[in-house]
């Protein structure tokens, strides 16, 4: 009778056993940097019925994939992955489990962090990506509260973050770099301006006006004091908005940079604009109810510009403020028709009065690029050309037959 109770523990207990060998021996070889011989082992173990749902066998497993992973020799990619894989399993089966799997989790980290570099070095952008996101993934484990104190992982985590947006935008992913630069200003990159200026410039190549606006605002909001996004603000309206929102943006940044000379030739030009509407034929349309305001205010900055940064450009502008309120001047004559010679001879007094005041400009204009006349890009070429016709004008109204000879031997040249 005892032996039949004896074998019928015997047959009980033998299973038991069996489990825990699987164990026992990836533990042993492991403990001696055996991971050929562990392997077997815990794969065994997380797949036997028993063993499979204990967190002890997959954290083994993990270790024996880590092992592997460092291993150059065994030249096996993806047991990094296998190994971050088996302790994910860990930590699902036991949230709580013991602090002696962060550190097998770090070294994983870093072995994914040096992969995604070399994948990204080797234009391998989708790759590279998801090694990037890993990275900070891990990091993130359990609500970041595991590596809370580890700011070598931190560091590495951040720029594995960033890493993972320049990998995702090479790609050509941008929607995938926008959700993950979202994300971040969501939450640990808040306080990043490096976040929201690469989101700025992927709306700006993807020509999403509202989106890149709207993100050039929250960033001003959220970073007053950087110049950079206020410089972004400005230039979106300088490429992107009417005269009437840049007009505001611009008299902005001059308060806080009142002897910017490209600012105030920015603001002259656009006060020029609005206080001489014109339609598409170049005709000139009804001065605005502020016209002098905008008049007095282009003519202001104009003339601190042009004092500050004398170039053909600034002269050549300031001359054209004066020549369009002439030309409105000769407007009213041809289209009113006054058969009064009193009402013509005023407009032409008032016509030749502005010329007058843009002579000088366009004069210095002319004769900043007529000294270089064989060097002038596109640009000037026409600021050149355009300044001899007008002279040319003024000069004829003048009767200044001199100079107006002068200028015709140029324009004869120019051709």
């Amino acid at each position: 009778m005892r032996a039949t109770v004896f074998i019928f523990l015997l047959v009980m207990t033998t299973p038991v056993l069996a489990q825990r060998v699987y164990l026992d021996s990836a533990r042993l070889y492991l403990s001696q940097d055996n991971y050929k011989r562990a392997l077997p082992f815990a794969d065994a173990a997380i797949k036997n019925p028993k063993t499979k749902d204990d967190p002890e066998a997959w954290f083994l497993r993990g270790m024996v994939c880590l092992q592997l992973a460092q291993d150059a020799s065994a030249h096996n990619p993806n047991a990094a992955t296998d190994a971050y894989g088996s302790f994910l399993k860990t930590l699902a089966l036991k949230q709580d489990y013991g602090t002696e799997i962060n550190n097998p989790l770090y070294s994983v980290a870093i072995i994914k962090f040096n992969k995604a570099a070399a994948l990204f070095s080797a234009k391998s952008f989708d790759k590279a990506y998801g090694e990037f996101t890993e990275v900070y993934a891990i990091y993130k484990i359990g609500g970041g509260q595991r590596f809370s104190d580890n700011n070598e992982f931190k560091s590495m985590a951040y720029e594995a973050r960033k890493n993972a947006v320049s990998s995702a935008s090479s790609a050509g992913r941008n929607e995938d770099a926008i959700g993950l630069l979202e994300d971040m200003i969501k939450g640990d990159f808040r306080d990043d301006p490096e976040v929201y200026q690469s989101l700025i410039d992927i709306f700006e190549t993807e020509k999403n006006a509202p989106r890149q606006i709207a993100t050039i605002k929250a960033a001003c909001a959220e970073f007053p004091e950087n110049a950079n996004f206020r410089v972004a603000e400005l230039n979106y309206y300088i490429n992107n908005g009417t005269n009437e929102e840049l007009r505001p943006e611009l008299e902005e940044a001059l308060r806080r940079d009142t002897g910017n000379a490209d600012l105030l030739f920015r603001l002259a030009n656009v006060c020029a604009a609005l206080a001489f509407p014109a339609d598409a034929q170049g005709k000139l349309l009804a001065q605005p109810a502020n016209f002098s305001e905008l008049f007095s205010k282009a003519e202001h900055a104009y003339g601190k510009a042009v004092v500050l940064v004398p170039d053909a450009a600034h002269n050549f502008n300031f001359g054209m403020l004066y020549y369009n309120f002439s030309r409105w001047y000769n407007q009213q004559i041809e289209n009113n028709q006054p058969s009064d010679s009193r009402t013509i001879s005023e407009l032409t007094a008032k016509e030749n009065e502005q010329l007058g005041k843009g002579l000088p400009f366009f004069e210095k204009s002319f004769s900043l690029l007529d000294a270089r006349t064989g060097n002038l890009p596109d640009a000037e070429k026409a600021i050149h050309h355009n300044s001899m016709i007008i002279l040319k004008l003024i000069y004829t109204e003048n009767k200044d037959t001199a100079k107006l000879a002068q200028i015709e031997s140029k324009l004869e040249k120019w051709k």
